[in-house]
């Protein structure tokens, strides 16, 4: 039985993936644990395949590493796809530049049995900015999947109407198969486009199905985010 999925969703992420991937290959406090790594590739144009299967070739760790495509394009997508062929009952899911902390799989899955109920939980998300950031920057940084609600877990109530992001984000599988539908209003960031829209639909079902959604803080993550994502398009 494994108790843990890591679902990285990428798009042309043949550059990213090695940092992601080697930090979660030094992951700590795993024994007992048993987890897996699966790469869905969202129609990648690059050499992302090619990427994966240099690392299964000489894969020696103990957690699988799984690759699985997805034809059709939207963040989205990938995400409905990791969840179908996840072999456990917890998925946690990291953007192809999101570096885990080092306890982060760890962190996710103690988390599950303390709060049986948590239907999905966000990481505490740290931005590492690329160059010089504009001014006033603090008023949009939640658009970039920054999530720092303090050091103690919080509970995000539906009154607030306040949707945590899906980078580095756990989900309970029950809670995906029983609450989200195969088809939803929208599909997720696909190229040339930073909607995501998808997070807030796929987690207020979640959410509106009886489930709790919450932050954790123990889960740190890091967003890398490079300089052309934070400048004015002219």
């Amino acid at each position: 039985m494994t108790d843990f999925t890591v679902a990285i969703p990428t798009y042309n992420g043949a550059k990213k993936l090695p940092l992601v991937i080697s930090k979660l290959r030094n992951q700590i406090r795993l024994e007992g644990i048993s987890w897996e790594i699966i790469v869905v590739d969202n129609n990648s144009t690059d050499n992302t395949k090619e990427i994966i299967s240099r690392y299964q070739e000489n894969w020696q760790d103990k957690m699988p590493l799984i690759y699985c495509n997805e034809a059709q394009q939207g963040a989205g997508f990938a995400r409905k796809k990791a969840v179908k062929v996840a072999n456990s009952p917890l998925i946690g899911f990291l953007d192809d530049d999101n570096i885990p902390a080092e306890n982060w799989v760890v962190a996710a899955y103690e988390f599950a049995q303390k709060y049986p109920k948590a239907g999905a939980y966000a990481s505490q998300i740290h931005g590492d900015f690329a160059g010089e950031l504009p001014p006033n920057f603090d008023r949009i940084k939640p658009f970039f999947a920054i999530t720092e609600r303090g050091d103690y877990p919080l509970l995000y109530q539906p009154a607030t109407r306040v949707i945590p992001p899906s980078a580095g984000l756990v989900v309970r599988q029950e809670a995906w198969l029983e609450s989200v539908p195969d088809k939803c209003i929208l599909s997720g960031r696909v190229p040339g486009s930073m909607l995501t829209g998808e997070d807030t639909e796929t987690i207020s079902y979640i959410q509106k199905a009886g489930w709790e959604i919450w932050y954790n803080p123990a889960m740190e993550v890091i967003h890398k985010i490079p300089q052309h994502r934070t400048q004015k398009n002219i």
